[in-house]
This record gives structure tokens, C-alpha cells and sequence, in this order.
């Protein structure tokens, strides 16, 4: 038996590209008829006499076609006509075709392993933890002496102990801003967090520069003139402010010397101040009040408020050595801006008289004017102050000028000057009143204080004062090679920093830092927003508990809101996402829940197909539970096309006939597939399904050879307990039906035809 089996297929594979639809037949039926001229007798088909006899009769006709085998023109590409299927080995015709839908397969896996392969990348993005450390180098190279002003001389850590609580404080926030539509104001919003009286008084330092130098979103680009001198008046106004502060403090707790005795206004505070701090023994031109008239004058000037210094001016008019500088201080009180003719003279005047003069508010004020070095910059805010109030007054300032101001901090002094004993807040000042935003926020996330960090991050890049990275996947902050000054913030790596600690036991708050950042793309080109989404999906642990993020369906198949419908208005193309995400990392039955929450019937639909048909001609033991899930969401699976409606609802049929099949339910499974019509069930109908062939969905093609396997192998095993002549016309319709159809069975499976036919005539 072996031998003749063996024989056959070579016949097979020989006889693939010849022309013989038609002869074979004609060849049949004079079979039949007895007319044959290699018959030496009458043998009806399938008469189960003898296993040769029954094996031969179907090839015993291609007799006459095969000395015609070279002479032929070769058309046909399949064994048994133009829609026949191919027993053995591909014919070197075929080679093209199949290897084109090889190709095409292969295509498939290879996109296939792509996609997986994105994303798993973008889950090691979000799986990704910042590494860096404080880095402080100490060293001391210049002259500048440590502030002992604003921010006291103590330096000393932020508490800790009520992190977790400011960490609540803070994402209340930020929620309470995405609720509002991103109407309200979010610097106020933050800067409450600090209202907590357990809030480190650093902290409150750091927050009140904040809202300083972010008091609008920016409408021009951030490199503009316009936006340098929007920076510089901010930063001096602050400056302002802290002076003012600085000296009222002073006052109250020396209520005793200072006698301010209740005149409001700045002028009657620096007085008080006077009566307390005059320190200059070398006064010159006179005295208005009992003080100093320069002093008096500059700590006005200092203050931000030249009109509180009108008197002491106008004493001042009387001074001919310095009438230039008198007169820029007039034009500065009445203008706030100085005009360029007057500074020239002003620098004329300084370069004549200042060998001779000795009073250091004096020369203090000229170095404000002409930008020179101050003999009063004893102070981090008043060294700050004297680098900007030039640029503050001139009318003409670029941001070349500004540049070469945030050069001097960070890049002449930078680091290793600021932090020589670790006061990081400090550096962090000079850094954030330069609008060095990104440079100071690193300085904080390396400071172990990525609370702070991630927040004023957040808020700058709301208000458009932060250079953000394009490149998710590049380091925290990237710096220009050819500008040092110029840095860019990578803002999504800092965020997945921050929530890394806290997504998987406040998923909730995680989603609103990473909305925060929507719009920024990972390394693979998505959305992080979206992915962030994702990942939490992927991380969920319960049905329930995905349903709480994107939803789920109520009785009446109408999807309920989720947790994902409160950052955007329309959640489907990101609940789609989420479904591909899940399709790629195999979980296909959520994929096709997700797919059907996200409105996508017909992707569903295709996934549910695709995984039938595989589960079908891979023989898996899901078939059961695949069937389960079609019948919970045929309802929602019918909104799909008519045509990818139709391919599901015949491979869940075949399931059941699989199943039939498979428990020797033979009667029902022959009357199932009687009904579904896709195999004939007895000869006479193998031309007619062979030419309706090609209107079978793709995915049911597929499951044919081993539909025919399985049919063939109930029917089988129904005629050696029983011979019933309705199953035996449809073993022989199955087997005509393989050799007629246009699709290559694999050969396993039509060796396994051949010999479960050649055992019915045993």
C-alpha cells in the first residue's frame, strides 16, 4: 500500500502543470461508461471492491494526458484544473506564485515581530529610572562671598518627613487643573501647596522664585528680545521685592533704633533702615534727614521705588561732580529706561572722577548705571541684582547681552563655585532668576528633590518658559554644543522618573502626570500620553480594574465612561491603541474587548476571525472558549461590514462541526455541514463548489484542508462501524472536492485524504 501511495504522488507532482480540465472530464465519464481504452474492464468509482482499483480510478483517466505532458502549452498552475489543489510537491511553474504569497506571510511576521518589538520599547521607556546623582565639585576660585541676606546663613536640608503628604498636595493640583479644563491657573495652584504650615521654609523659597519669574504664558519665542527683557524686569522686580522685605524685617525686630514711627511708603523704610545699617564713614556731599544722601539714594534705587529718593535728588542737583549722574537718576525715576547719549556721559563723569571717589554708594550707583563692579555686591541677590539692572535700564538690551549674564553664572562660575558647600538653593536661585529654567531643575532632580523638579517642570512648560527636548530617550537635560547657555528639558523622562514610585498604587494620579505631558512622543514616535495609558492597562491585575480605566459595556451593549473619558472628549482612538498594544503582546480576547470598546467592530471582528481560524488548523483546545466569546459579543460584532460579519459567523459554525468531529458526532456534524454549505456532500456538487471557490473568505480558505481532514476522519470512522451511503458519496465528494478546489492543501494533510480514503475500501 505504501508503495502505490508513494506512486500516486509522484504522479501528482508531475502531472501539476498540465492543461486537462476539460479531458479530465471528459476522461471521468467514459470511465463510467466503460468506453475508456486503457480499462480492460468496467470498475464503477468508489465501489470499495478493491483499494487499487477505487485509488486508480482517479488518476486512471489522465492517461491520455500524460504523453502530452511535454507538448502541451502550460496554463493551468494546480494538479486538477485552473481551481484544483495540489497533492505533493509545488511544480517548478508554481514557484512564482507561492513564493509570492510566501513572501507575503513572511512580510506578515516580520511586521508582526516590528510591532512587538515597538512595543516592548516603549515600555522600557516607561519602565525607565533616572540614574543620575548629585555631583558636586567644591572648590572656591572666586571672590564672591556667600549671601547673608534673603536667605539666611544656615543652610540646611528640606524636611522630608512630610513628603508624602506634599506629594498628595501637589497631585490634588494637578488634577484640579485638568478637571477645570486647564482654565485655571496652575501657578496658583501650586504655590498654595506651600500654604501648608509643615512646608520647609527652602521650599517656600524656591516656589515664591517660581511664581516670579512665571507670571504669564509667553506669547513670543523664547529667544526673543522681547522675551529676555520680560525675564530680566521679572527678575529685577523680584530682587525688588526681596530687598524690600529684607529691610522691613530688619526694621521690625529693631523697632527700638529704627523710630520709623508709622510712615508708610519706602521712603520712610529706608530711613528707619538707615537709622539701623548706615555703615559708611567715608558719606560724601552732605546729609538729607540726618542720613547719607547717597546712601539714602541708592538703597531707594535698590528698592526698585527712585521717586521715594526725590528729596535727596533734588539736594543732590547741587552737586557738580556727579551732575550726570544725577540727571540719569532723574531720567530713570521719570523713564525707567536710561538714554544712551546721557550713559555715555554718565561713563565720561565715572572715568574722571572715580579715583576720587570714597563713598561706596556712590560708586555703587554708577556701577548700576554702567554695569561696572560694585564695592556693595556682598550678597547673592545684590551681586544678581548689579549683573541685571543695566540690562534692566537700557533700552537697547538683546539678548546677546542676556546671554552674557547666564554665561557668567553657569558657565564661569557655575557649579563648582556655587555649591562649594553644598547650598544647592543657592545655585538654584542665580540659575532660575537668569531664566536657566532647565538647567535649575536638573540642579534639583540631582538634588534629590524631583518633587520640586517635576512640578516646576510642568508649570514651565504649561507657560511656555521651558526648552523641551524632542528626544524622549536623551538624557534629562541636553545642552547646545555650540551655546552652553542654551539647554533643553527632557520633560517625559522626568515624569516617568516621578510617577515611577507610585503607578502601580495610584494608577489615577500617574494618568494625570503623563496628560500633563500629552503630545510629547516616546523614542518609537507615540504619544506618551496614549502609552502611558497603555502601560497602566498592561500593568492592571483585574478585569476590573482595566474596566475602571477605559470602561466597559452595561446591559444594553452601550459603553460606560471610564477613568481615560476625563482627560479627553472622545476616548476611542486611544482605547484603540491600547487594544493594538494588547493585540501585539498576545492577550487577544482583552484585544477584541478593547477593539469593541473603542467602536472598532470590524477590527474585532478580523482579530476574532484570525484567532478562529489559527485555533482551528492548529488544533488547540480554546475552541470552546472562543466560541464563548463570540456568542457574549455577537451583538456588537454585528455592527462590522456584512462581508467580515459573514466570515465569523461561518468559522464560529465550523467550531461546532470541528467539535462534532472531534466527539464522533458524525450525524451532526454531517447535517451542520449540509447546512453551512461549504462542502459538498456528494459529487455531483464538486463542480459548483468549485467554481464558488473564490467567494470564501480568506480566513475560512484557510481552515479548509483541515475541515477536509476532519470531516474526512468522522466519516471514516462512522462507515467501519456502519456503512451508510450518504456518508460514503461524502467521503468521495471530499475528495474530489480537494483535487477540484483552487488552494494548495499542505501535503500532510493530503496524504492523510488519500489514505483515510483508501481505508473506506478496505
Amino acid at each position: 500500500m505504501s508503495a502505490f501511495l508513494n506512486e500516486i504522488l509522484g504522479r501528482a507532482e508531475k502531472l501539476s502543470s498540465v492543461n486537462y480540465q476539460e479531458d479530465i472530464n471528459h476522461a471521468v465519464v467514459n470511465a463510467s461508461d466503460g468506453r475508456q481504452h486503457t480499462a480492460k474492464k468496467n470498475v464503477p468509482l468508489f465501489t470499495g471492491t478493491s483499494s487499487d482499483v477505487d485509488l486508480a480510478s482517479i488518476f486512471r483517466a489522465s492517461e491520455n494526458l500524460w504523453s502530452k505532458a511535454n507538448s502541451n502549452s502550460t496554463k493551468k498552475d494546480f494538479l486538477f484544473g485552473d481551481k484544483g489543489v495540489v497533492f505533493g510537491v509545488t511544480a517548478p511553474e508554481l514557484s512564482s506564485t507561492f513564493c509570492e504569497r510566501a513572501v507575503e506571510e513572511e512580510d506578515e511576521d516580520v511586521q508582526a515581530d516590528v510591532q512587538r518589538v515597538r512595543v516592548e520599547a516603549e515600555r522600557a521607556f516607561f519602565n525607565h529610572v533616572l540614574l543620575s546623582k548629585p555631583q558636586t565639585t567644591l572648590s572656591a576660585t572666586s571672590n564672591l562671598q556667600k549671601p547673608n541676606q534673603t536667605l539666611g546663613n544656615d543652610f540646611r536640608m528640606p524636611n522630608s518627613t512630610s513628603s508624602s503628604r506634599r506629594e498628595l498636595l501637589f497631585g490634588d493640583k494637578i488634577r484640579k487643573y485638568i478637571r477645570s479644563g486647564k482654565r485655571k491657573d496652575i501657578s496658583e495652584l501650586l504655590c498654595s501647596v506651600n500654604d501648608d504650615p509643615a512646608t520647609d521654609t527652602i521650599l517656600v523659597d524656591i516656589w515664591h522664585e517660581a511664581a516670579a519669574m512665571m507670571t504669564k504664558k509667553l506669547s513670543d519665542n523664547r529667544d526673543e528680545n522681547s522675551t529676555s527683557r520680560f525675564f530680566v524686569e521679572n527678575a529685577c522686580h523680584f530682587l525688588h521685592k526681596q530687598y524690600i522685605q529684607h529691610m522691613t524685617d530688619k526694621v521690625e525686630r529693631n523697632l527700638e533704633l529704627a523710630q520709623r514711627g508709622g510712615i508708610p511708603g519706602t521712603k520712610g523704610l529706608v530711613e528707619a533702615f538707615l537709622k539701623i545699617a548706615a555703615d559708611d564713614p567715608n558719606a560724601e556731599d552732605g546729609v538729607i534727614n540726618g542720613l547719607p544722601v547717597w546712601e539714602v539714594t541708592y538703597h531707594c534705587f535698590r528698592a526698585g521705588e527712585l521717586s521715594a529718593a526725590s528729596d535727596a535728588l533734588n539736594q543732590l542737583n547741587n552737586c557738580p561732580q556727579s551732575a550726570c549722574l544725577v540727571q540719569s537718576l532723574h531720567h530713570l525715576d521719570k523713564y525707567n529706561k536710561l538714554d544712551s547719549e546721557l550713559k555715555k556721559k554718565v561713563k565720561v563723569e565715572w572715568r574722571h572722577n572715580m579715583n576720587n571717589i570714597r563713598d561706596k554708594y556712590k560708586r555703587a550707583l554708577y556701577a548700576a548705571i554702567l554695569g561696572t563692579e560694585s564695592p556693595l555686591a556682598d550678597s547673592l541677590e545684590n551681586w544678581l541684582w548689579f549683573q541685571l539692572i543695566p540690562l534692566h535700564i537700557d533700552p537697547h538690551m538683546t539678548t546677546t547681552l542676556f546671554v552674557e549674564v547666564q554665561k557668567t553664572i553657569s558657565v564661569d562660575y557655575g557649579e563648582d563655585y556655587f555649591m562649594r558647600s553644598g547650598e544647592f538653593h543657592y545655585y538654584f536661585t542665580v540659575l532660575w532668576l537668569s531664566s536657566q529654567f532647565e538647567k535649575a531643575i536638573q540642579l534639583l532632580t540631582n538634588n534629590n528633590m524631583i518633587l520640586e523638579a517635576v512640578h516646576l517642570a510642568i508649570l514651565g512648560n504649561e507657560f511656555g518658559y521651558i526648552r523641551c527636548c524632542a528626544d524622549s530617550s536623551a538624557p534629562l537635560v541636553v545642552s547646545d554644543p555650540a551655546q552652553p547657555t542654551v539647554c533643553f528639558l527632557n520633560i517625559p523622562r522626568l515624569v516617568v522618573t516621578y510617577t515611577k514610585e507610585f503607578e502601580l498604587t495610584d494608577p489615577t494620579r500617574a494618568m494625570d502626570y503623563f496628560f500633563m505631558v500629552k503630545g510629547f512622543k516616546t523614542p518609537s514616535g507615540a504619544d506618551v500620553f496614549e502609552k502611558s495609558v497603555s502601560r497602566s492597562v498592561y500593568l492592571c491585575n483585574s478585569r476590573d480594574e482595566i474596566d475602571s480605566i477605559v470602561g466597559n459595556f452595561d446591559k444594553s451593549g452601550k459603553r460606560c465612561r471610564g477613568l481615560i473619558d476625563e482627560y479627553v472628549e472622545d476616548a476611542s482612538p486611544i482605547i484603540e491603541s491600547i487594544a493594538f498594544d494588547t493585540e501585539t503582546s498576545g492577550s487577544t480576547l482583552e484585544a477584541l474587548r478593547l477593539y469593541l470598546l473603542a467602536s472598532c467592530p470590524g477590527r474585532a471582528v478580523n482579530l476574532l476571525s484570525s484567532e478562529i481560524s489559527t485555533a482551528l488548523r492548529c488544533e488547540r483546545n480554546d475552541l470552546q472558549n472562543l466560541k464563548e466569546v463570540a456568542v457574549e459579543y455577537w451583538p456588537l460584532l454585528g455592527r462590522a461590514q456584512a462581508s467580515d460579519y459573514s466570515e465569523l459567523a461561518i468559522l464560529v459554525d465550523l467550531i461546532k462541526i470541528f467539535e462534532a468531529c472531534a466527539t464522533n458526532k458524525t450525524e451532526e456534524a454531517f447535517r451542520w455541514s449540509q447546512e453551512l454549505r461549504l462542502l459538498p456532500v456528494e459529487a455531483g456538487g464538486v463542480a459548483v463548489a468549485g467554481d464558488e471557490f473564490h467567494l470564501v473568505p480568506q480566513r475560512v480558505r484557510e481552515v479548509i484542508p483541515d475541515y477536509c481532514l476532519a470531516m474526512m476522519k468522522c466519516m471514516v470512522n462512522a462507515l467501519h462501524e456502519k456503512h451508510n451511503p450518504k456518508y460514503l458519496k461524502q467521503v468521495k465528494a471530499i475528495v474530489l472536492y480537494a483535487a477540484t478546489i483552487n488552494f494548495k492543501f499542505p501535503q500532510h494533510i493530503s496524504s492523510q485524504l488519500l489514505k483515510l480514503q483508501a481505508a473506506v475500501n478496505l
